[in-house]
């Protein structure tokens, strides 16, 4: 099946949204700069988006479905609740999200949650989903009452490196932050397969 021009284009005013907040933040995205990114119209942009803050909201959920199409794809190739545990937390640290473009850009999502009611509901589903894969693999790895509270606190470790990361002044080593989480499940007596 052919893709359609419309959505190819609205494919690369995403793309250009997000290097746009990555390069500008968040608070200083215009119209006028996501459409000079994309190499469009302002007219154009509001031709696929109503204004600015639909431009930002559709961004986001486009890299959070890039981010859980990949676990998914990623959990399908695995067998075991330690293949699957491990598979999340490489996932989630794979050099390709791991890296300031992406972390900032996630930094400066997570910093407007409280003021907009969107953005809230969207990380509430990130979060349950990330906390929901961690859980299903731990259950069947350790009891339930503390699959339940590692499930939190990995959750809670990977958004922060992923904080460190944002605002490290250099790429913090992907290795480096999955070494931290292994060596937290190692004293937990949980190790890689």
């Amino acid at each position: 099946m052919r893709t359609k021009i419309k959505d190819i284009r609205r494919r690369e005013l995403l793309q250009a949204t997000l290097e746009t907040i990555h390069k500008t933040g968040l608070n200083n995205i215009t119209v006028a700069k996501l459409s000079e990114a994309a190499g469009m119209s302002q007219g154009m942009v509001h031709h696929y988006f109503k204004n600015k803050a639909e431009v930002i909201e559709a961004a986001i959920r486009y890299l959070n479905a890039e981010l859980r199409d990949e676990v998914v794809a990623e959990l399908c190739k695995v067998s075991t609740p330690h293949e699957r545990l491990f598979k999340i937390i490489d996932v989630n640290f794979a050099p390709h999200w791991f890296n300031q473009n992406v972390t900032r850009l996630w930094v400066s999502f997570c910093g407007e949650v409280p003021f907009n009611p969107v953005f809230s509901r969207i990380q509430r589903v990130i979060h349950r989903r990330m906390q929901s894969n961690l859980r299903y693999a731990l259950k069947e790895i350790v009891e339930d009452a503390l699959a339940t509270s590692v499930s939190y606190e990995l959750s809670n470790m990977i958004d922060g490196l992923w904080l460190r990361a944002a605002v490290s002044e250099w790429d913090i080593d992907p290795q480096f932050a999955v070494n931290s989480i292994e060596q937290y499940l190692k004293r937990l007596g949980i190790e890689r397969p």
